[in-house]
């Protein structure tokens, strides 16, 4: 599995992210202030209308500023013991009933069981606690008006912008401490849900038939798997194969008998957090020549862009700032996804063979790391070491699969680049003054000094160079003839160090909380001026258009297939394709593509002011084993307080333009 997403740096988002704020807040206001005073030029007169609403906001900014921490506290308390004498308590009471018997619904037969049990508990978690905080929010205000106790606090020395910060705080500090106890039930849950070990008896090995220096035997059944045992008799080194995406330790002891004893622990590589590098993806067409994509093998999904097997198609990442800080042990260890595509059977007993190479860009020197089998829907793995001694065989190769084709090579080698400029004019990179040809022939290397660039260029899609530090090239080619590699940018990334698992799951937990404080904020506000049936309406559309964050903004931008709905409509009529251009000249056309700019406006309005809560989902990063970036976190954070500012604001605004006896 690959996360198809590359988190950029929270320094290059954030001066973009916050002109991009400044532009939405100043637009909303600027909106809000002229319909304010539209609607009371009716009733007053324009010159009254724009004394009044230059006066509220100059109230309502002195008011703002001056709030007092103390008397917020003391109504996020008070807010806090309401909450507390309505028995929500009892929603932690319901998620540990389910914790405890969601055991015996979850599919024990899964192939990725972590995965299983990690989206089950995160999405559980979410649910329960935004349903909670929606139904909080939406019945406090409301209930005040009617009941009056509203009164109550208005009539002290309480501000309007206290009373509204005050709610927020008080279901904020509810929501974290339901958060809490949680996070950590669903902790022990997912890590003793995996926690098992299997048995393995030397009477149960036996020797393999095709090499008489290992045993082979399978371990006891626990949690409805097993794995291979393969014991090296020679070496005394016992391993298992991996199953279920976990393998576990063995030990081997020798007890007084002279039998031996085989000793298994918990489950590995189960419960991670990777923390991987992406690096800029390049495409080389059967030329040699460099491309902005590769094939388009009639895949709906495009994705991923593919290479044509046997031809000098490959596909290159170029990796920055590779340093021995990124060594894991003593290696490089990078991990790749692929798809492929066959044109023809080819050999059924076996994948599609595969070469993976390393290269620098600067002096052209480029080594096979190794022929491979793919692994479709799975992950291959390769690790350099820092040290690569060919004449010693260290790489892991075979000589059977070395070429597929039967032709001898080097596996050291020194490959130029060509790229196709302005006029048709072809150059290699790098030129025949810098290729370093005589390191082909050496049979020893070290991997900074030989394939890391100290300093390189890359072109972007518009021909424009980007320099860049420490870079390394990392090749993949198909070596069958007729047969199809596809892949992406994120496919191909290099793992570091893994990230403890449990500080993961906090900052999955995080994403939760977030989206519990938005949902606060959201049904806070709209309480101010709503009834609750329809602030319940209200704050469900918030968060449900939130989970669809990306299409809407993609609506709003004209990037969807088929149009606007208008153009939807007609083309649904007519029964035709979504990539079908219409004919411009028909005038239904013509006033259906007006109504649709017109229509796209306003949902590219409406996408500023609905969050993207499938941003602060980060259940799948935990589930499938990735480490979430603490510049995500960040990221999430300031989105969080850039609605929260604007959204408090407005709750102020609609509380005190409310009329409440005093």
């Amino acid at each position: 599995m690959v996360i198809e997403e590359n988190v950029p740096s929270i320094f290059n988002w954030l001066p973009t992210a916050a002109l991009e704020w400044l532009a939405a807040v100043a637009f909303f206001f600027v909106l809000v202030g002229f319909l304010g005073m539209l609607f009371s030029s009716l009733r007053i007169g324009p010159g009254n209308a724009f004394r009044l609403v230059w006066k509220t906001a100059c109230q309502a900014f002195m008011e703002i500023v001056s709030v007092s921490p103390k008397t917020i506290g003391a109504l996020g308390m008070l807010t806090f013991k309401e909450a507390i004498r309505r028995k929500i308590v009892v929603v932690f009471i319901i998620f540990v009933m389910i914790v405890l018997f969601a055991g015996m619904f979850l599919d024990p037969t899964s192939p990725h069981p972590a995965q299983l049990y990690i989206g089950f508990i995160f999405s559980t978690t979410a649910y329960l606690t935004i349903v909670l905080m929606l139904l909080l929010t939406a019945f406090s205000l409301p209930s005040d008006f009617q009941k009056k106790t509203i009164h109550t606090i208005v009539t002290k020395p309480v501000r309007v912008s206290e009373i509204v910060l005050g709610r927020i705080f008080g279901f904020v500090m509810l929501g974290t401490m339901l958060l809490v106890p949680m996070g950590i039930v669903s902790y022990g849950f997912v890590v003793r849900g995996q926690a098992h070990t299997h048995i393995v008896k030397s009477d149960d090995l036996t020797q393999d038939r095709k090499n008489p220096s290992l045993d082979r035997g399978l371990t006891s059944n626990a949690r409805e798997h097993r794995h291979e045992v393969v014991f090296d008799k020679e070496n005394q080194v016992a391993y298992l194969t991996p199953t279920r995406d976990h393998t576990h330790d063995i030990t081997i002891q020798e007890g007084k008998d002279g039998a031996r004893h085989f000793t298994l622990g918990a489950p590995v590589d189960m419960l991670k957090a990777r923390v991987v590098q992406y690096g800029k993806i390049g495409y080389l067409d059967q030329r040699g020549i460099v491309s902005n994509k590769g094939v388009n093998v009639g895949d709906e999904w495009e994705y991923r862009s593919f290479i044509a097997g046997n031809t000098d198609a490959a596909f290159i990442w170029q990796f920055e700032n590779i340093t021995p800080a990124a060594l894991v042990g003593d290696e490089l260890q990078f991990e790749f996804t692929q798809e492929v595509f066959r044109t023809h059977k080819g050999i059924i007993s076996r994948q599609i063979i595969g070469g993976f190479y390393i290269r620098n860009p600067e002096t052209g020197l480029m080594l096979e790391v190794e022929i491979f089998q793919s692994k479709e829907g799975g992950t291959s793995v390769f690790r350099v070491p820092r040290t690569i001694n060919i004449s010693a065989d260290k790489m892991n190769l075979k000589s059977s699969q070395r070429n597929p084709n039967g032709t001898s090579g080097s596996r050291a080698s020194a490959v130029a680049v060509k790229m196709a400029r302005q006029g048709g004019e072809v150059k290699s990179y790098p030129s025949d003054d810098k290729l370093n040809t005589g390191g082909a022939n050496r049979a020893e290397f070290d991997l900074f000094t030989d394939f890391v660039a100290p300093e390189s260029s890359m072109f972007d899609e518009n021909g424009k160079e980007i320099p860049r530090k420490n870079v390394m090239e990392v090749w993949i080619k198909c070596l069958e003839r007729g047969q199809y590699f596809g892949a992406a940018e994120p496919d191909m990334y290099l793992r570091h160090r893994d990230a403890p698992f449990a500080w993961n799951f906090v900052k999955g937990y995080l994403g939760i909380w977030f989206q519990m404080i938005m949902v606060t904020i959201y049904g806070v506000v709209f309480s101010t001026f709503l009834s609750t049936p329809v602030t319940v309406l209200a704050t469900l559309f918030m968060t449900l258009g939130g989970s669809f964050h990306q299409f809407i903004a993609s609506l709003g931008a004209g990037n969807v297939d088929g149009g606007g709905p208008l153009e939807a409509a007609i083309r649904l009529f007519r029964q035709e394709n979504t990539t079908i251009d219409l004919d411009m000249n028909s005038y239904e056309v013509i006033i259906s593509k007006m109504c649709d700019t017109v229509f796209q406006a306003f949902i590219r309005f409406l996408s500023y002011l609905v969050p993207a809560f499938d941003k602060f989902d980060t259940s799948t990063y935990v589930a499938q084993g990735f480490n979430i970036s603490f510049d995500m976190v960040l990221m999430n954070l300031c989105t969080v307080v850039g609605y929260a500012i604007p959204l408090y604001i407005l709750g102020y605004l609609c509380l005190k333009l409310r009329e409440i006896e005093r």
